[in-house]
């Protein structure tokens, strides 16, 4: 390297005379890392691309709607988030009749705190019904959503029955 630089100090004049081949700067431009400019360009190409294709995604996705009967715009799901909320009621309403007949009949220590907890249940899933349902998207994740309370109330329902049945075969047979 330094017989390099001593030559090019020897002979600076020639290389000050001389002209640059056709093209230099392109050449040392390819052998140069990016510019900051360039790779701020590609960015904000790239970035452009996503948000682009997001968008489209999210028109392409959106939950359709059409017209009921009376005019008014229904989504596609509606029908099936009724079909669903209908299921769960016919089936919350069955545990509530047997826990009522467990519950008049039979009036066993506890039956009425159990009862007292599935009052409440049923609050909560009205308060759903009332405040909650209404907002859900009318899509597979309102649907989701739905079908994840009604399954849980249900489910809290039933251990509240099974709670009921058994303290009052207890009380039955301590008598």
């Amino acid at each position: 390297m330094d017989k390099l630089k001593q030559f090019i100090d020897q002979h600076i004049g020639e290389f000050r005379e001389e002209a640059l081949p056709e093209g230099h700067l392109e050449r040392f431009g390819k052998k140069l890392p990016p510019s900051p400019a360039k790779k701020r360009k590609l960015l904000i190409g790239v970035c452009s691309f996503a948000a682009a294709a997001t968008l489209a995604l999210l028109l392409w996705v959106r939950p359709s709607f059409v017209m009921d009967d009376s005019g008014e715009t229904v989504c596609e799901s509606a029908q099936e988030i009724r079909e669903v909320r209908l299921y769960y009621q016919m089936r919350i309403d069955e545990v509530i009749a047997q826990m009522q007949t467990i519950y008049k009949e039979k009036k066993a220590p506890g039956t009425a705190d159990l009862w007292q907890e599935t009052n409440r249940v049923l609050s909560e899933t009205e308060r759903f019904e009332s405040d909650i349902l209404p907002k859900l998207p009318c899509s597979n994740d309102g649907l989701y959503a739905m079908n994840q309370h009604y399954s849980n109330s249900l489910e809290s329902l039933t251990i509240m029955l099974q709670q009921m049945e058994r303290v009052t075969n207890e009380y039955t047979n301590y008598k």
